[in-house]
């Protein structure tokens, strides 16, 4: 192999997945070198795109949380090693951007106790955030600064509400910088909505996106919630009223954000597009998922694992008593069928984040030429 000539190297390296490549480093610095190298490394990422795509799945079941991976099409689910996260306290998955994911627990008991962790699952290496000036709260997210040219410019948004002052509440937002490797006071920034649950996240270029649902003035209100990391602060996003009010999954869908909505008249749900970002009129219903209307029977979208299968969790109700068993679900579009999987969850704690094989270490920032 020493004798291969270095672009055909690099190209040999570029199909593998990351396990090998991590050993390799090891077998002579020419290679550490080249596998360590700013360009190589994005190279990679880029070529993951395409080649070494997968899906993290994180769900409670009897009060702990698991992460499994999944990989279309196969549709296999292989459990990940979350032991970093210690005491086996649950968490949540925030979000996942150039195969660095975040993760966050929160301990409403004892908010001290709150933390924040970046993970690569690629390569299992971790490293817990320090801890901000307020306790981390059940409002993080997770983004990515395209702009400066650092693949590791990763941002993490911690935000707590204080509704003691209802209506005239307030918030404190503060942003973690993962290459200073600091916290920024932001004050209160966060929109005047009362709500503490925002729903799932997506990175859209320098956009954490949001979806919440929520009364106001006794009306049920949905928008899009979008935190700009290069500006730092918020922005919000109409929804076109013909939209089903129903609860939200946001997504990203043929390069655009998309939301997963429930419509509650019809029990069906309804995936949108927002072809131009940031206008109401561009939104378009690009199809409609059917879902049984049997009273035993109860769907919630968890996200696409790709553009033509989307991740449900499946309740249904037995007995006299009414108890639920909840386990995972995959609807294919072409289909419309959904296939099973013998995975039982938690109700209401499944989460779903595309990640991609990614040679980007965390323990430097060298990871992109300056």
């Amino acid at each position: 192999m020493a004798s291969f000539p270095m672009d055909v190297l690099v190209e040999i390296f570029l199909w593998l997945s990351v396990k090998p490549l991590v050993r390799f480093r090891c077998v002579c610095k020419s290679w550490n070198s080249l596998l360590t190298n700013p360009f190589f490394i994005k190279a990679y990422l880029e070529r993951s795109i395409k080649l070494h795509k997968f899906d993290l799945l994180k769900y409670d079941f009897n009060n702990i949380s698991r992460v499994q991976i999944h990989y279309s099409p196969k549709n296999e689910l292989s459990n990940l090693d979350t032991s970093f996260i210690k005491d086996g306290e649950k968490f949540k998955l925030v979000g996942s951007c150039n195969g660095i994911a975040c993760l966050s627990s929160f301990n409403s008991e004892i908010p001290h106790r709150s933390k924040i962790f970046l993970w690569n699952p690629s390569t299992g290496e971790n490293i817990t955030l320090p801890q901000p000036s307020h306790h981390v709260s059940n409002l993080v997210g997770f983004g990515f600064n395209p702009l400066s040219g650092h693949l590791d410019d990763f941002s993490i948004v911690n935000m707590n509400i204080y509704l003691e002052q209802h209506p005239n509440y307030t918030s404190q937002v503060e942003v973690y910088s993962f290459r200073r490797n600091c916290w920024k006071q932001l004050g209160n920034i966060f929109p005047p909505l009362l709500t503490q649950h925002l729903g799932n996240q997506v990175i859209f270029k320098n956009f954490i996106c949001w979806c919440p649902c929520f009364y106001l003035d006794v009306k049920f209100v949905a928008l899009l919630i979008l935190f700009n990391v290069v500006q730092d602060d918020f922005q919000k996003i109409a929804l076109p009223d013909i939209m089903p009010l129903g609860n939200k999954v946001i997504n990203l869908l043929e390069g655009c954000l998309s939301v997963i909505a429930h419509d509650s008249s019809t029990k069906n749900f309804e995936v949108w597009i927002m072809k131009e970002f940031g206008v109401c009129k561009s939104w378009i219903k690009l199809y409609t998922i059917g879902v049984s209307t049997e009273r035993l029977l109860r769907y919630q979208p968890v996200g696409f694992a790709n553009s033509e299968e989307v991740f449900f969790v499946h309740t249904f109700y037995v007995g006299l008593r009414s108890k639920s068993r909840s386990h995972l679900a995959l609807y294919n579009i072409r289909s419309e069928k959904f296939e099973e999987f013998n995975v039982k969850v938690d109700y209401d704690t499944t989460q779903l984040v595309t990640c991609l094989e990614s040679l980007i270490s965390l323990s430097s920032t060298n990871n992109v030429k300056h």
